[in-house]
């Protein structure tokens, strides 16, 4: 791997800045799930003959998605801090790949 840049410390920072923003997205959708539950605990979703409180699934649902996403996005800013370039082999065409041959990709 090579040095961190500053371009790479920008995009590590950018991951960061957009692992926080969606923490705070998902906080505050967790925040209104938790309201609606105590205020609203009779609210009952019904599927398939099961009945069911909605907002305890939809709050852990939502805290379950943000802790993912978050989780994601860190860990790529401390891949792109260790100087990993995310894409790398994503958008180049690859050696086996001839002038002739289309790219299946």
């Amino acid at each position: 791997m090579s040095p961190p840049s500053d371009r790479s410390t920008t995009q590590a920072r950018l991951l960061k800045t957009a692992a926080v923003v969606f923490a705070a997205i998902g906080g505050s959708m967790a925040a209104w799930g938790l309201d609606k539950w105590v205020r609203y605990p009779e609210a009952r979703a019904s599927q398939f003959g099961f009945d069911a409180p909605i907002w305890p699934a939809f709050t852990l649902f939502v805290v379950f998605a943000t802790g993912v996403g978050v989780l994601l996005l860190w860990s790529a800013a401390g891949r792109v801090e260790d100087g990993e370039d995310l894409f790398a082999q994503r958008h180049r065409r690859h050696p086996s790949n001839t002038e002739d041959e289309p790219d299946s990709g």
